[in-house]
């Protein structure tokens, strides 16, 4: 197997499988060996998701060039229809809040936490992570505790009305349960639905519960 590219701190990258991300800086890079391969754990802040670790055996990078190449910049953001990388990071909130209406500041709002798709962790720990999420709700006391943690602030509402973060969380529960199918197709894929059965059964969030029986059952 080809070894991954090696990316070095201030190198401007980009995730093919995330075209959404937007393009990245990386901000840390420690040598690593995954399964005999030479690769690299980097910590890459991108434009439209915060700062995100990276095992490169598992998610190999791109430059942003190439990137820019296989996903170009979606016209209508302004008179420059073949906006670079570096432009794309000037807009702050992303091209995509853009073309959604977002505010790039609520971003934070929508991150799932690391824990769920942590390159470094077995796909049975990020499912574990991912249901763990499934105790937040719209409900009052579990979305100032959702809000919380977010934000890291002690009262979210000094920064974000009640409004705002009602209107944010389903767009962070949906990016949420699309991850739990994701999982769940890679640990059906790898023959462990026992143990997906037996995750079901042992859930306490009756939420995060039926939706794993139903991408059991998909």
């Amino acid at each position: 197997m080809i070894n991954p590219l090696t990316f070095k701190v201030g190198d401007t990258v980009a995730h093919p499988r995330k075209p959404e991300w937007g393009s990245g800086v990386v901000v840390q890079a420690q040598p690593v060996t995954h399964n005999g391969i030479q690769a690299q754990r980097l910590l890459v802040d991108f434009a439209n998701k915060r700062s995100t670790t990276i095992n490169t055996a598992v998610a190999p990078l791109v430059s942003s060039d190439a990137m820019e190449d296989r996903f170009p910049t979606p016209k209508g953001l302004g008179q420059d229809m073949s906006m670079s990388s570096t432009d794309l990071n000037k807009l702050g909130a992303g091209w995509l809040d853009q073309l959604e209406g977002k505010s790039g500041g609520k971003r934070e709002l929508w991150d799932l936490p690391d824990a769920c798709d942590d390159p470094f962790s077995s796909d049975e720990q990020q499912l574990d992570a991912t249901l763990e999420t499934f105790k937040y709700s719209t409900d009052p006391g579990p979305l100032f505790q959702w809000a919380v943690v977010q934000t890291g602030l002690n009262d979210p509402l000094t920064k974000y009305t009640r409004v705002e973060l009602e209107q944010a969380f389903p767009r962070y529960a949906r990016d949420r349960d699309n991850r739990l199918f994701e999982l769940v197709r890679a640990m059906k894929r790898s023959g462990q639905i026992d143990t997906l059965r037996r995750k079901a059964q042992n859930c306490p969030h009756r939420t995060g519960r039926q939706l794993l029986e139903k991408a059991i059952r998909a």
